[in-house]
């Protein structure tokens, strides 16, 4: 990516902030029916592991062709592409990104043999550069470190936001960029975007996120709490949505809330 010119609009580069983590969203890194990461990682090994075994300048077409079978399950949505030429850029498997950019073939760009071609590629910023606030986009980037999780919370807009609205309104004050650089707040943080992976109530079908998927189509979940639980919408609705949430009872959204207060709790209590 082309990033010099864009710095003093987006300072943080939300794709390859450091070297611990990077982004792999847009390519279509989750973009299948089993996204976990156990999967993902073998899918984005092999494909590495791919890709170099065919020499210094591999033969591309060859690559395409041998790459397909790698695929670990039907797609979520037909019509969002899925790069075959994301892979690990670093020895130790931290970072996802382009197999095809030219910071690993010498300075010679390969990415114009790519679905989306070089200039597409190197030009794309996603709506988290955006729709991000800097204070919650550096505390994505300060609190985690590794690829998966990452990815799937630097994408979520409402997540993020959402957390950081509750936080705000219970200390009665906006959160402060330097406190994000303190350890505790940092564990705390990331206590709560684990529940990306790691969530209790999670649905079973084709979601990701808030979204599903149907017929090539997605379409915005909801959680039915007033027709099929006789309850009044969570306060943490758009919480839930975004930890792709399903409840059979009201037992069951008593906990989950129980849950996100105890992970706002702990977060305030490091800040302060």
């Amino acid at each position: 990516m082309n990033f010099s010119s864009n710095t003093r609009r987006y300072p943080l580069h939300l794709c390859q902030p450091d070297g611990a983590k990077s982004c792999g969203a847009c390519c279509g890194l989750y973009n299948w029916e089993d996204h976990s990461r156990e999967t993902l990682a073998s899918l984005v090994r092999r494909r590495t592991e791919l890709f170099f075994s065919l020499g210094e300048t591999p033969d591309l077409e060859k690559y395409h062709n041998l790459s397909q079978p790698l695929s670990p399950s039907p797609k979520l949505c037909e019509d969002i592409y899925n790069c075959e030429f994301l892979g690990f850029v670093d020895g130790a498997h931290k970072r996802v990104g382009c197999l095809l950019h030219p910071a690993l073939h010498h300075s010679v760009d390969l990415r114009e043999c790519s679905f989306y071609g070089a200039t597409l590629c190197g030009e794309h910023f996603c709506p988290s550069f955006t729709y991000l606030t800097r204070m919650e986009q550096e505390a994505v980037v300060c609190s985690l470190d590794d690829w998966y999780l990452y990815g799937l919370v630097i994408t979520d807009i409402d997540l993020v936001k959402t957390f950081f609205t509750h936080v705000q309104n219970c200390l009665g004050d906006c959160v402060r960029v330097q406190r994000l650089r303190d350890v505790g707040v940092q564990v705390a943080l990331r206590d709560f975007f684990r529940l990306k992976e790691y969530w209790k109530f999670v649905s079973g079908g084709k979601r990701l996120g808030k979204y599903y998927f149907s017929h090539a189509e997605y379409r915005i979940a909801r959680v039915e709490y007033e027709r099929n639980l006789r309850v009044k919408p969570s306060r943490f609705d758009k919480i839930f949505l975004s930890l792709s949430s399903a409840f059979k009872t009201e037992d069951d959204i008593i906990e989950a809330e129980s849950i996100i207060e105890e992970r706002i709790t702990k977060f305030i209590e490091a800040y302060l």
